[in-house]
């Protein structure tokens, strides 16, 4: 409920999706409250006919919203891999539920996170934020229309079945700050306009702009040129491929610092993402208590992640990544694999557990001891 309100607060009027446990409840809410603002949610005879249907509310000029669980977002990624060559705006939700395959619906994962940063074919960069309690639902769902719109790109929201069925009061946002009302701009385009230029950030003209020059640009899931008509340019699909990663970059070091707790320095530093929020705030406390100076990092902004998390990791002797997926092959979980890629560092160790439930304070607490025992 908090993210659909956050997607209707942020200027989303348009949707299209499929029924599956638990994103189903956010469609819902949807298809009855969009028709109040001006707008609709269509539901569609599968998965990827509702991501086609949202990427043709957005070339529109309508920022528009799908959403699954699991296994629908791994039907969604042919057009989801469209949608980053096209440098399409569209918001993704996952609500992650246990896997592989149709797994268990209706228990907690946290093991999408790889397939939202690296499922489809190609080199597709985009965005993937997590929110760690349902009043964040609300404020991730906003921050995702933002980027979307500023750096025209796909933005995957990660929640999961713990926050999809919790209830949980908060303060009332201040809605006649935050509400976005966005149409479509057809105002009409100057002579030397195109819609991919190599050196700016992509601008789209809905279909029904008067472009001065005559000469219409294309959205097209092929390699493009700046006015994106098709090419096989060698030199150009190197100079796109930059543009489109440049700009991911660009957003990453925009970002605010994430949210630290307890001590800036010391022997170990818990770091959290989605749901686990909780859990770890109550285990710092504990592990505080205990005696070990301690700190908890927890990352809303998933991919790009935010500047500066190597300085903060050097101040730990250990940083330990607490998460709802498997050790994989390597004995490590997917955040923490990525990080360990990202920053090199040999101190990041994992906490993880695929039960289904979510963590126990008591679980991060002994993770986190026998990590500190085995330095």
């Amino acid at each position: 409920t908090a993210i659909a309100y956050g997607l209707i607060a942020g200027g989303v009027r348009h949707g299209a999706g499929y029924p599956i446990t638990p994103w189903s409840s956010i469609m819902e809410t949807l298809r009855a409250e969009l028709p109040k603002y001006g707008g609709m949610f269509l539901q569609c005879e599968d998965e990827i006919a509702s991501i086609s249907t949202a990427l043709g509310f957005s070339y529109s000029g309508h920022l528009a919203v799908t959403g699954s669980s699991g296994p629908g977002l791994s039907l969604k990624m042919e057009a989801l891999s469209w949608a980053v060559m096209a440098e399409m705006p569209l918001i993704v939700v996952n609500v992650q539920r246990g896997g592989p395959s149709t797994g268990m619906p209706t228990n907690v994962e946290q093991s999408d996170l790889l397939q939202a940063i690296y499922g489809s074919h190609g080199d597709t960069p985009r965005v993937v934020l997590a929110p760690k309690n349902v009043e964040d639902c609300f404020y991730v769902a906003i921050e995702a229309t933002r980027i979307a719109r500023e750096y025209s790109t796909p933005v995957l929201i990660l929640t999961d079945f713990a926050l999809a069925s919790r209830i949980e009061a908060f303060d009332e946002p201040d809605l006649a700050q935050l509400m976005v009302d966005s149409k479509p701009d057809l105002s009409e385009r100057g002579p030397d306009f195109n819609p991919y230029p190599l050196d700016r950030l992509t601008r789209h003209a809905p279909p029904g702009t008067r472009i001065a020059s005559g000469k219409y640009p294309t959205a097209t899931g092929l390699e493009h040129d700046e006015m994106g008509h098709p090419t096989g340019s060698p030199k150009l699909h190197a100079q796109m491929t930059v543009k489109r990663r440049e700009k991911i970059k660009a957003l990453g070091a925009s970002l605010p610092a994430p949210e630290l707790t307890g001590d800036d320095s010391g022997e170990a530093l818990l770091v959290t993402w989605g749901s686990n929020w909780g859990p770890g705030r109550e285990a710092l406390g504990r592990i505080r208590t205990a005696g070990v100076k301690a700190g908890h990092l927890h990352l809303r902004h998933l991919h790009p992640l935010p500047n500066g998390l190597e300085q903060i990791f050097a101040r730990y002797h250990r940083i330990v990544v607490a998460e709802l997926n498997d050790e994989g092959l390597y004995g490590f979980g997917q955040l923490a694999m990525m990080l360990r890629a990202r920053y090199a560092n040999p101190q990041i160790v994992s906490v993880t557990k695929t039960d289904g439930l979510t963590f126990k304070v008591s679980e991060i607490v002994a993770g986190v001891a026998q990590h500190i025992e085995s330095t």
